[in-house]
């Protein structure tokens, strides 16, 4: 018994740093605000990437958030303010640069197109979206309507999805906008920040889609 207690003493602090996130989302839960931080615990620079969809806040659903990390650092994500009366709740979608290095890559690396399972035609429109998103249904239902060809992916469906979303979209934010879905991708630009759907759809070019 000793001996085993002397081991795991010796094994314990190592235990900790590998069950250590490189980088980890902190929630301070305070009576009149709730703040999500992302927390780097490596020596280089992350860029962390949070969704959250709540109910009972004054704020939330659909904005997901790009920030830089520092290293050896915590970054404020979001505050979220309950209502008065409410009894707020979160789901949240967290990753950061770290873990979407790892994604697969098929022949052709470096190329959209050939991104893990979801490979992307840059002439093609592709429409990222989630369930209970008025303005993803309202578009998705005009596209079809209108036979405009495009694809669409559901983000919380699969995290390929999701990975391949963040891949593009951090290269066209500075990493302070809030990005609401739907999400357009179409010959390497991206649509994130519709602000109202009926104006876009009536002043955007569809006979450029192919």
């Amino acid at each position: 018994m000793k001996l085993f207690l002397h081991v795991f003493s010796l094994l314990f602090p190592f235990l900790l740093i590998a069950q250590t996130p490189a980088v980890e989302l902190i929630e301070d839960k305070q009576p009149k605000r709730w703040t999500l931080y992302a927390q780097n615990n490596t020596d280089i620079e992350q860029e962390a990437f949070l969704m959250v969809n709540g109910e009972g806040f004054r704020r939330s659903a659909d904005r997901p958030i790009i920030k830089k990390i520092p290293p050896n650092s915590k970054v404020v994500m979001i505050i979220l303010i309950p209502l008065k009366g409410a009894t707020p709740s979160y789901t949240k979608v967290f990753t950061f640069e770290e873990q979407l290095q790892t994604i697969k890559k098929r022949k052709g690396e470096g190329k959209p197109e050939h991104v893990n399972l979801l490979p992307v035609n840059p002439k093609q429109l592709t429409v990222f979206t989630e369930n209970d998103c008025e303005k993803c249904a309202y578009l998705t239902n005009y596209l079809n309507r209108k036979r405009i060809k495009h694809r669409t992916l559901d983000i919380k469906k699969n995290s390929a999805v999701f990975n391949l979303m963040w891949k593009h979209l951090k290269d066209s934010v500075s990493g302070r906008e809030l990005i609401k879905l739907p999400v357009l991708m179409h010959k390497e630009t991206m649509y994130f920040d519709i602000i109202s759907m009926e104006h876009f759809i009536q002043n955007f070019d569809w006979e450029k889609i192919d």
